[in-house]
This record gives structure tokens, sequence and C-alpha cells, in this order.
């Protein structure tokens, strides 16, 4: 046994001693558990059934490439799923398929199973919140800043369904907080550490979601902008001149550097599919993203306007203002930090406002594919999940210093509560749910936002139609993958003896989501079966989310 593995479990013992090391363990380990228990209750939208069905061969590829460690990569090929033509980035279908085989070995269904990788990724991310949180505002601002994120139901959502999303937001702050820490390390050796994780985690963010290449020039623009401001006063003697690689960069920080030549490279190691022509196929990945998602984003909304205008629809006020507030206070921070001439605490509030401000002005400018509700965006959520944080904090401290730690509580209950009660309200149509600014599910509707990602709600009436739907019958399922149609079969939930029908005028019963985009297919059911009163429904606040149409007899 070497040195190294001797000592691993003092240091273990030594990091579990520490306050933040706790509270990040204890964060990771109840959110892993929320989200596999809740991850039973959301359906399965088109875009999670590209993932599933790429899980699939994925697992298939493993398993014939079993005992061959160097072909057994190339069961990533599989993840090369199509929906309209468009290549899927490999990450989210292998974590599916890590996630679901462990799943079903320790006895849990299909759907929770494929799952579980994203809860996993949750998991770190709220150990990642907390450990941040600690580092801007003690112990309190680590219990808190991992459910300043979760309490929007569309943030708890993302960690409960196996998208790509969940993880990009834990992949971002990874490469932020990593370069961060690359840039204030005292030992070189701590520095190229923290780099060479900076360009891993950028490496992964890329096999997660391609643009997530904005991280690469947004860490440029900070480490730009902090040389530009930082005043001379404020540059620290170097403890003894550059050496190696540093001095070899000329001033670019290191973590630049390895993320421009460890991110590529990590993208391609994890995605054979560009092995033949790495840029050319990634430039058509990244195009075909861009253009092959987001039927519904919502009407009437200018492009450049819809991250903010969608976010003030969809996440509940209060941690939405104290957001606003802490970024309020990072541009006030920076001011002081620029008249004081203090150099680290004018970089950290820049690299908070640039990660909250980015993945938003990509989203505005077209450069993050079209998705719904706020998915496009969602890396920025832990940067404001951690501006709020600080600021409702210090205004606890500012308000009352003798009893700042009562006040704390007292302001975060005010904050969290109602983004807590839209959550239970709404769930587990999480997608569906709209803030109270947006006029909740009816006002969102009435505004042709989506009631939906893209046919998850079906999932709703599985068991009117196990209940009701007569032997044999033929059901059609327009705007329901078909992927996600089989993990309900494959899971009980729907009865083995009801058959797919590709047309309503082969169907008996017809299972319509309403999602805010065309209605031809429910056109076409009405037609065919000469009638267009539903059978069955799943509403929320009133608001048809699915509809079962049935022929007569075919509804006992």
């Amino acid at each position: 046994m070497t040195p190294a593995l001797r000592q691993l479990p003092a240091r273990v013992a030594a990091g579990l001693r520490s306050g933040r090391r706790r509270i990040a363990l204890a964060w990771g380990a109840a959110t892993l558990a929320a989200l596999v228990a809740l991850a039973g209750g959301p359906g399965i939208s088109r875009d999670e059934a590209d993932v599933v069905a790429a899980a699939g061969r994925v697992a298939e590829g493993w398993r014939t490439a079993a005992g061959h460690p160097l072909a057994a990569l190339t069961g990533l090929e599989a993840a090369r799923a199509r929906s309209g033509g468009r290549p899927l980035p490999p990450l989210a279908p292998a974590v599916a398929a890590a996630g679901h085989a462990a799943g079903r070995a320790v006895g849990l269904s299909h759907q929770r199973a494929y799952r579980l990788g994203a809860a996993a990724a949750g998991a770190l991310l709220s150990a990642l919140l907390a450990l941040a949180g600690h580092a801007l505002a003690g112990p309190a601002g680590a219990a808190l800043a991992p459910a300043m994120y979760w309490v929007a139901p569309r943030t708890l959502l993302t960690g409960a369904v196996s998208l790509a999303d969940g993880a990009a937001a834990l992949l971002w702050l990874a490469a932020f907080w990593a370069y961060r820490r690359a840039a204030s390390a005292p030992d070189r050796l701590l520095r190229l550490r923290a780099a060479a994780l900076a360009g891993l985690a950028f490496g992964a963010a890329l096999a997660a979601r391609l643009d997530a290449w904005v991280i690469l020039p947004t860490l440029a623009l900070h480490a730009l902008l902090v040389r530009l401001l930082r005043p001379p006063a404020a540059e620290p003697e170097p403890e003894a001149a550059p050496v190696g690689i540093e001095a070899r960069l000329r001033g670019v920080p290191v973590a630049i550097a390895a993320m421009a030549v460890l991110g590529p490279l990590t993208l391609v190691a994890l995605w054979p599919w560009l092995w033949p022509d790495p840029l050319r196929r990634a430039l058509l990945a990244a195009q075909a993203a861009r253009a092959g998602a987001g039927e519904a984003l919502a009407a009437g909304l200018p492009r450049p306007l819809l991250p903010l205008a969608v976010t003030a629809f969809a996440v509940p006020a209060a941690p939405l203002l104290a957001a606003a507030g802490g970024a309020l206070q990072a541009l006030a921070r920076a001011a002081r930090a620029l008249r004081r001439g203090s150099g680290f605490a004018l970089s950290d509030e820049i690299l908070l406002l640039l990660g909250a401000a980015a993945p938003l002005a990509a989203a505005a400018s077209g450069l993050s594919p079209a998705l719904p509700g706020v998915r496009a965006w969602l890396p920025a959520f832990p940067f404001l999940a951690l501006l709020g944080t600080r600021a409702l904090l210090h205004a606890a401290q500012v308000a009352w210093p003798s009893r700042a730690a009562p006040l704390s509580a007292a302001l975060a209950l005010l904050v969290l509560y109602p983004a807590v009660r839209q959550a239970a309200h709404a769930w587990p149509a999480a997608s569906s749910s709209w803030s109270a600014l947006g006029g909740g599910a009816p006002g969102a509707a009435a505004r042709g936002l989506p009631r939906q990602d893209g046919g998850e709600a079906a999932a709703a009436v599985l068991d009117a139609l196990a209940a009701r739907a007569r032997p044999g019958a033929r059901v059609y399922w327009p705007r329901t993958a078909e992927a996600a149609v089989e993990v309900y079969a494959r899971d009980g939930r729907l009865r083995a003896d009801l058959r797919r029908a590709e047309a309503p005028e082969d169907a008996d019963v017809a299972v319509v989501a309403v999602d805010g985009a065309a209605r031809d297919a429910e056109y076409r059911t009405w037609a065919a079966f000469r009638d267009a009163r539903p059978v069955a429904g799943a509403f929320l606040d009133e608001v048809p989310l699915v509809l079962v149409y049935a022929r007569p007899g075919a509804w006992r």
C-alpha cells in the first residue's frame, strides 16, 4: 500500500471533523434521498425520453464489450441519440445508463433507476453549494445556500429527471470554483491541481451540454477585468518568481490554460462519435442543439428578453428578490473593493456576477439551445442562490446585529416557505408551475407559455387508463415519446394488454398531452372518434395538462 493510501483514512476523518464538510455531507445525503424519493412522480418528457433511449443503447454497448475496457469506450457511440437528427452529448446518457444499472441492482423501478444518476449529481451540487456558501457567508451560508437553489419547483425538477441540465449546473459551478481556487491557492502544487480540476470540469460540462463553451470566455473575461480594474496597490508581492508552466504562460492564468487544453480533450475522450472529425462534428452537434428543441417557449416574447421574463414568471418571487438583492450587493461590494484596493474581494464579486450573468446572456443571444422553461440558463441558478443567501444573511446582520441568528432564520423562513408551498402544490407537475407574478398556471397558459416540457403529464392518467380502458385497447400517444411509454410499461404502470396505435384512426383511446404547441393531433382525434369530450384528464389549477379521449365502448 502506498503512503498516500495509508494516509487516506486519517485525511477523511480530518475532513469530516470540519464543520463545513459536515454540513456539505449532510446536504448531499439529504438531497440524494429526497430526489430519489421524488423521482417516481414526474412523467418522462420527450427530451428525457431521448436520454433514456440513448442510455439503453449505451448499456447495450457496455454489455457487448464486457471484458474489453478499450472497446467499452465505443459504447458511448450509442449516445448519439437522435431527436430530429440531432446528436446527443454523451454525459447524460452515460450517467443515466450507470444509474439504471445501479438502481435496478438495489430494486428501484426503471423510472427511478434511470434518474438515479441525476439525483447523485444533485447531491454533489448541494454539497458544492454548501462549501461555496460557507466560503461566502460562514456556516449559516452553508446551511442556506442549497435550500435557496432547490426551493424553486423548476430547479427541484431538474434533480429528479435524467436530463443534462442538472449536471450542467453542477459542472458550471465546479469549473468556476476550481478556477477561483487556482487563482487564490498559496501553494504552486495546489494551484496546478485546482487548474487541472477546472479543465476536467469544463470538459465534462461540454459533454453535458455543448453550450458550456461559454465558460471559457467568461472566465477569461473575469481574469481580464480583475487585471484591468485592480489598482497597483492591490497587486500582491509574489513569494517567488513563477517557475515551470506558470512562467511559460506569461501572465495567462494557469486555470484558463488548463481549461483550453483539457476541456476539448475531455469532451473528445468521452464522445467517440467526434473522433473521425472532432471540430466539424462538434459544430454540427452545437448547431443541431440550438435548432432542435423548444417548440413553444413563450409566445410574444422577443429572444433577448426571454430569460429574464420567463425567470420572473417561473421562479417564486421571494427567492428571486433575494437573488436580485444579492446581485446589487455584489456590485456594491465590487465598487468598495475597487476603492479600497482589495484585489481578492474584487475578484470574488466579479466571478459571482459573471457566473450568474453568463448563462442568461448566452440564452438571450441564442448561443444556448432553445429549451422549455428555465432549462437553457439553469447554470445561472447556483450563483443566484449564493448571491441571495449572502444578501439575506447580511441584511439580518445589519438590521439587528445582536440578534442576527434568529432574524436570519426568520428571513429564511419568509423567503423559503412560499416557494416550498408552490412546489408542493404543483408537484409532480413542476414543469407546469408558474409563479404568482406570471398568474400561475392559468395566467401562463393565457400568455402562451408552455404547460409542460414535452408530454410528461401523460403519466398522471396512467392509473385511470389501467382501470378504465377495455382489454386489448389500442392507445394513441401523440405528444408522448415512445421510450417514455416503454418505461411506464416495464414498471407495470401501463397494462400489458394495451397496444400502441400510430394514428387516431387506428386507436380506441387517445392520451393527448396539452403542452401549448400545435393541437393538430387533438383535432384529428376528435374527427376520428367523432367526439370532442374527454373521458379523463389531469389538471393544474383547472388548466388541462393531459386529456383522454375514447371511442364508444372503449372506456369502462
